[in-house]
């Protein structure tokens, strides 16, 4: 197992270099934080001590074609917590709509209009929450937290993602801003295992199907002085990154991921053991599709039929903004400024 993961942590790290130079950009500087003492954590690995102590087979070199930029499509609650679904760059726009009242009366299916190249598009599940309280609703301070970040512009309160949390993380102080994130691990199901790959016994094997592993690069600093971290665990480090990328993606910051972690993710038989046969189904809905079957922009709300894309989410908060915040303050201001009796009397 130490053996694999350092394996992809050398993937990701190698790749990181390539995403620092695609992530390079105009940015303005954020606002300066006070400088804090960086947190120990199991979770996060400095640059020498992935890229000195790991060996591996391969030639050792990543170039741009090997990854995907990404951006959040949309989020959906589940049974095991709160979900981002991650998409290329640029695609976001094209997820289908939910199938109104009638449609799903007639069995119709708005996704059918789609063009192929879309309809094949890849979906990246990133769990971010592990909580039962976000099984039926976003109700976490996590969940909440970041359906604010994805508003447009951010809702960025400093609460659950404090504003020194970069440097706590990188341990990279002086106004640093983070450049890009890159993704080398995002599976479900990888949990605990043998030395052969698969479960010793059947407790190691629930623990393995329940697992959601997640691999991650870091890239912060001033200006061309760019700093690696690698951050390793489970939901709460992927929102953890997630959310960042998110509070600086106004500066620049991008998000990618190698072509390795999505062939990797997402799969029929991963989405079986951590979602349930019912999400299995409706990944592998779209017909006899070869093992294993990803998961698509095609067949994404056959996974998850209470999901919300990033523009809906932003649309109820504007509709929810105008119904409870401008109309009852528009109509307070009209009422302070409308004329009295008294205002008629002659002195």
């Amino acid at each position: 197992r130490a053996r694999k993961m350092a394996s992809h942590v050398a993937v990701t790290s190698r790749a990181a270099g390539v995403a620092a130079v695609a992530s390079t950009s105009t940015r303005s500087r954020p606002p300066q934080t006070p400088r804090c003492a960086r947190r120990a954590s199991r979770s996060v690995l400095s640059r020498s001590a992935s890229r000195d102590d790991v060996e591996t087979d391969d030639d050792g070199t990543t170039s741009a074609s090997d990854l995907v930029e990404l951006e959040c499509g949309g989020v959906s609650v589940s049974p095991r917590g709160f979900v981002a679904l991650m998409v290329r760059k640029g695609v976001k726009d094209r997820i289908p709509r939910a199938a109104n009242e009638v449609e799903a009366m007639r069995g119709a299916d708005p996704a059918a209009d789609l063009a192929p190249e879309i309809a094949s598009e890849f979906v990246l599940p990133v769990l971010i929450t592990d909580l039962d309280e976000d099984a039926e609703a976003a109700q976490s301070a996590r969940a909440q937290t970041m359906l604010q970040l994805l508003q447009e512009p951010p809702c960025d309160m400093g609460i659950q993602l404090p504003y020194a949390a970069l440097e706590e993380v990188t341990g990279v102080t002086g106004g640093a801003v983070l450049g890009a994130v890159l993704v080398g691990k995002a599976s479900f199901g990888d949990g605990v295992s043998g030395g052969d790959g698969e479960p010793k016994n059947t407790e190691k094997k629930r623990a393995s199907s329940s697992s959601f592993v997640w691999e991650s690069t870091l890239l912060a600093g001033v200006g061309a002085e760019q700093s690696a971290v690698d951050v390793l665990g489970g939901a709460s480090e992927a929102w953890q990154c997630l959310a960042l990328a998110r509070r600086y993606e106004q500066y620049g910051c991008r998000v990618f991921a190698t072509k390795e972690a999505l062939a990797g993710a997402a799969t029929k038989k991963s989405f079986s053991a951590f979602f349930g046969d019912e999400t299995d189904d409706a990944v592998a809905g779209a017909g006899a599709a070869a093992e294993p079957a990803a998961l698509t922009v095609s067949t994404v709300r056959r996974a998850f039929p209470r999901m919300q894309t990033v523009n809906e989410s932003r649309a109820i908060a504007a509709e929810a903004r105008e119904k409870f915040l401008w109309q009852p303050f528009a109509a307070a201001v009209a009422d302070d400024d409308a004329p009295t009796d008294d205002d008629d009397e002659t002195p």
